[in-house]
């Protein structure tokens, strides 16, 4: 287990999607780039409310070439998908919480980028989905969702 959003966190995540058999199999061979936005909810308490963090993630023949944070919003040059929501709503993702696609479907995840092509994959997505929710992997030491609607952070 390693520390939601930790430098350990970034790189456990890169090595469990590599090791996983069935994503090599299911993902598409191209190489594909994508920002996560994780914009602060006043709910989360790992993101502060007016914060956010982003992280990369570069695909390529269905391996993780990079799985990292970024020190500021990427300027969208050579992204294939950008996907953006609030703390509370990864978070939530990342402890098995929140349905992922439901809540693409919902517009609570804003997503850029081809759509076409995500339902073209729609498998190996899911695939990827499932292990980034994997909620035994995620370390929380400030609290786990769900947290208070109410504007307090959960405890710990």
């Amino acid at each position: 287990m390693s520390v939601i959003y930790s430098e350990d966190w970034y790189g456990d995540m890169k090595k469990m999607v590599n090791e996983c058999e069935e994503m090599q199999r299911l993902a598409p061979q191209q190489r594909i780039v994508a920002t996560f936005e994780v914009v602060g909810d006043g709910s989360s308490p790992y993101v502060a409310g007016d914060g956010a963090i982003y992280y990369l993630i570069v695909l390529d023949k269905g391996r993780v070439e990079e799985y990292c944070p970024l020190s500021m919003r990427h300027d969208g040059k050579g992204l294939n998908f950008r996907f953006t929501a609030p703390a509370a709503v990864w978070e939530g993702i990342a402890a098995s919480l929140v349905d992922p696609i439901t809540a693409g479907l919902r517009g609570t995840i804003k997503v850029r980028g081809d759509m076409r092509f995500l339902m073209q994959h729609a498998v190996a997505v899911k695939v990827l989905v499932d292990l980034y929710g994997n909620a035994a992997f995620t370390e929380w030491p400030k609290g786990k969702p769900p947290y208070s609607t109410q504007g307090e952070r959960a405890s710990a």
